[in-house]
């Protein structure tokens, strides 16, 4: 409803028609009326819908205040769709800007109305890029010639405004950012694979029916008292708390597996051994340092500046990068430039590569077995 205000108050400002408060206000407090009041939910114990109505008003009268009558720089668009092609994929994107438009010192702002509490920590805060920036793709998709443009998002709710002026290297590595979370996405759909995510929000959503997470419980609840159906949920849960006491149980011994191999590699080391022979066999400790690249678990910035390295050199032929074949293929045997091999120097790591086997000694009694 605050959205729609302002889009008004800016395209009759464009017009040089200034749209009046109280017109705004009562237009604002008119779209409240529209929904079924019992149907909103508020996500706060404190607070009711008429909360959330009051400051969306308040919102609009200082940004109203401050701003009005609404005509500053060329207006581009407000609500203005966009849709365009990420660099480098085959991948639509649709962004949806609140307002474009060009200031008189020919500097292009794209800016985005946020009513919440939560100011960003700045133009690098994630947040913040990952939507602004997409944004500024979009924008340059159709208008190539606009080379100055400074993302703005405008907290009405602290009467703030956050800019930021993205450099086009970190256009280039969103854009890489992007491309991975797409893939990500495809690959997670060819694998039927997203894993649920509750959050207190669950609570206030009506597809509890169509959630892995919530459904048991709600059947349990919906079928307390019907002894034929009750039995089946109730083994069900039964199931669970056995499958949780097992987890922890496998937990607890593979977390006492991998300390002791800890202390048989450090032993092996301090003795110079590569192997420690016991009463029912011996275990062989097998080492070794080797090359790797950055994973994306390991450190994902880093992740994304090496894919795209590699992208610019046409080194992969698919849409993810494969850094077990970039060192195999073209570090180690070293088919690059020098100066492309610095380059990716910085992206290597070092691991020790420890093995660690168990040979169990068999006694005539265990060959007749």
């Amino acid at each position: 409803a605050v959205h729609r205000q302002l889009a008004k108050a800016y395209s009759l400002g464009a017009e040089g028609v200034l749209y009046p408060l109280d017109d705004m206000i009562a237009t604002y407090r008119s779209e409240w009326e529209k929904p079924d009041r019992e149907r909103i939910a508020v996500g706060n114990e404190y607070l009711t819908v008429d909360d959330y109505i009051r400051n969306g008003e308040e919102m609009l009268k200082r940004h109203y205040e401050q701003y009005q009558p609404f005509d500053q720089g060329k207006l581009l668009g407000v609500e203005r769709k966009i849709r365009f092609q990420l660099p480098g994929t085959r991948f639509q994107f649709m962004t949806v800007i609140d307002r474009l438009w060009k200031g008189d010192d020919e500097v292009v702002e794209i800016c985005d109305y946020k009513t919440g509490k939560n100011l960003p920590l700045g133009g690098t805060d994630k947040t913040f890029s990952h939507q602004m920036g997409l944004y500024q793709l979009a924008v340059q998709s159709v208008y190539p010639q606009f080379d100055r443009i400074d993302l703005a998002q405008y907290f009405l709710r602290h009467n703030e405004v956050i800019r930021y002026r993205m450099s086009p290297d970190e256009l280039d590595e969103l854009s890489e950012k992007l491309r991975q979370e797409v893939m990500a996405t495809v690959y997670a759909e060819r694998k039927d694979d997203f894993p649920t995510r509750e959050t207190g929000r669950c609570n206030y959503c009506e597809y509890f029916h169509l959630c892995p997470a919530k459904r048991h419980r709600l059947a349990l609840e919906r079928e307390e008292g019907s002894d034929e159906e009750r039995i089946t949920m109730e083994s069900a849960a039964g199931l669970a708390d056995q499958y949780i006491e097992m987890d922890s149980e496998l937990k607890r011994t593979k977390a006492e597996h991998a300390a002791l191999k800890d202390d048989i590699v450090r032993a092996a080391r301090e003795l110079g051994l590569g192997k420690l022979v016991g009463s029912a066999g011996e275990v062989v400790i097998r080492g070794k340092r080797e090359e790797e690249f950055v994973t994306k678990t390991a450190d994902a910035d880093a992740f994304v500046r090496l894919s795209q390295l590699v992208r610019d050199w046409h080194l992969d032929e698919c849409l993810t990068l494969d850094a077990k074949a970039l060192m195999k293929d073209f570090y180690r045997p070293e088919r690059l430039t020098p100066e492309q091999l610095e380059q990716l120097k910085k992206f290597v790591i070092e691991k020790d590569r420890t093995r660690v086997t168990v040979r169990r000694f068999t006694g005539p009694d265990d060959d007749e077995l």
